[in-house]
């Protein structure tokens, strides 16, 4: 396989994370301490706040060389995108993760912080330049997704989340992987409409840097989202660029990532391939392969996410023989269009080996995700606002799914047992339309979905207003305690990165 360009360093990240650590907390709660078995470590119910910089100030600077009227941005590492906590480590022990690192919307540069409008794009053959609103701008080009190991130190009467320990993700050279776009191909726009004279849409995103420069697609790189622990230290993690499951070694070097099973897949438009499998495996002829073990093994349907929508939510059992992940939203079958307002998500079973390595796929079901107006707080109108964040299994092995929109995030307790298992049936071919995506009644289609009881909710058991944005990792520290963690974006809206220890675990397990 052919090594990627060198376009990440871990010295740059390391330097980046000792430029400015600002810790603070906040005990947000009276509860007594509880100690946690076998050790006898106490924690103590707060909300506790992190902001550590990343890397110098960045100044926004046109194609045409206008520089941004902002102040030069700060960005600070976003901790929070997932969260872990093995049961063999004390209490006060847990695992993070980041996603890709900084992006913004090219849509959006008008606005802070890059305050340029019409930002991304390039000259054409006649020297116009052509405004690309479809792609992302990284301001941090050289971020690493990377895991992160904290611990929970008593100060007085509240805890301080102090990193341990950083795990920047590599490649089998043991270079850092990155996190810039994957060079994946175009599909239809719609799959019931494949004439030579119908829509293609790009199944990937452009990048940009900080002075409009593009950034290489990059196959080796990842959008890292929900992680689990094996007993062997190494990771389970998804990812939604493929999507795909990615196995890690415990020093951070990726084993194995599972992509969709979709080689050979032809865009009926074009005549060409459509297959995210071939992409990664084999490279495109702009992009080198992936640099790492790619197995093809997901159900071949999954290329047809939605940008951004992958696998986000990852959970391992107890005994670690099963994992578990789920898409973060329905998928676009046959269309975007379609995406945006159904409500039937995808969760699976995955059986490992004993070396916890990917064995097959054994189970698919499906989750539907609440309507918005059950988020009172988010006041959204939006079907596909409604997001499926996080996986984690209880102390007492239930599976739980976190749902959110932005203010209100929901646990709900997930039971597969009398679900529907279609993996492989209809609804894994994409020939089969109205699509399940499209069905608005699943019993008429013969299908039981995952049953689900909420358990926990933001905006009854936990003051609305102490929760940030966008959380997207929980973690059962004890049973007694549960840590919910916030996504930041890296700062990008000023937000700080949120550790919430809550005494709320014995409740869940109801």
């Amino acid at each position: 396989m052919k090594s990627q360009p060198k376009i990440t360093h871990i010295a740059w990240l390391v330097a980046a994370m000792a430029s400015g650590l600002m810790l603070s907390g906040c005990n947000s709660s009276s509860d007594n301490t509880a100690s946690n078995a076998p050790s006898d470590v106490s924690l103590i119910a707060g909300d506790y706040e992190l902001n550590t910089n990343l890397g110098k100030p960045v100044t926004f600077v046109s194609h045409d060389g206008t520089v941004s009227p902002a102040a030069p941005f700060q960005m600070t590492i976003g901790y929070g995108s997932e969260a872990f906590h093995n049961p063999k480590d004390p209490a006060d022990i847990f695992y993070t993760a980041s996603d890709r690192g900084p992006n913004i919307k090219c849509e959006d540069s008008a606005k802070a912080p890059v305050n340029l409008a019409d930002f991304c794009g390039a000259l054409d053959s006649t020297g116009t330049f052509q405004v690309d609103n479809n792609g992302k701008i990284f301001p941090a080009p050289f971020f690493d997704p990377t895991i992160y190991q904290f611990k929970l130190v008593q100060q007085g009467g509240t805890m301080q989340p102090t990193l341990v320990k950083t795990i920047p993700l590599l490649d089998q050279d043991g270079n850092p992987i990155g996190g810039l776009s994957n060079d994946l191909p175009d599909r239809p726009k719609d799959l019931t409409k494949v004439a030579s004279t119908d829509t293609v849409v790009a199944n990937t995103e452009n990048g940009y840097s900080n002075t409009a420069e593009r950034l290489p697609f990059n196959q080796n790189s990842l959008d890292t989202e929900g992680m689990a622990q094996l007993p062997d230290g190494s990771f389970w993690i998804g990812e939604e660029y493929a999507p795909s499951i990615v196995h890690v070694a415990a020093d951070g070097r990726v084993l194995e990532r599972v992509v969709p099973n979709d080689s050979g897949v032809m865009n009926d438009i074009t005549n060409k391939s459509m297959s995210v499998c071939d992409a990664l495996k084999n490279g495109t002829p702009q992009t080198p392969a992936a640099n790492y073990p790619i197995t093809c093994g997901l159900p071949g349907i999954l290329d047809l996410r939605s940008l951004n929508r992958g696998i986000e939510d990852v959970a391992v059992s107890p005994d670690g023989k099963t994992l578990y992940f789920g898409m973060q939203s329905p998928l676009a079958n046959p269309s975007k269009t379609a995406y945006k307002s159904s409500r039937n998500n995808r969760i699976f079973t995955v059986a490992l080996n004993a070396d916890g390595s990917f064995d097959k796929v054994t189970g698919e079901y499906v989750y539907q995700l609440d309507t918005p107006d059950t988020f009172v707080a988010d006041a959204s109108t939006k079907q596909n606002d409604v997001k499926l964040s996080e996986m984690s299994v209880t102390p007492n092995g239930h599976l739980i799914q976190l749902e959110r929109i932005s203010k209100v995030t929901k646990l709900y307790h997930s039971d597969l047992s009398k679900a529907t298992n279609i993996l492989g049936s209809q609804w894994d071919d994409r020939a089969t339309q109205p699509s399940l995506t499209q069905q608005t009644d699943l019993t008429a289609v013969g299908i039981t979905p995952v049953a689900k009881t909420l358990v926990f909710d933001t905006e009854n058991d936990y003051t609305p207003a102490q929760t940030p944005g966008k959380v997207e990792g929980v973690a059962f520290l004890n049973d007694e305690y549960m840590l919910l963690t916030n996504d930041n974006d890296f700062g990008i809206k000023g937000d700080p990165s949120k550790f919430f220890v809550i005494k709320a675990t014995q409740q869940v397990e109801k």
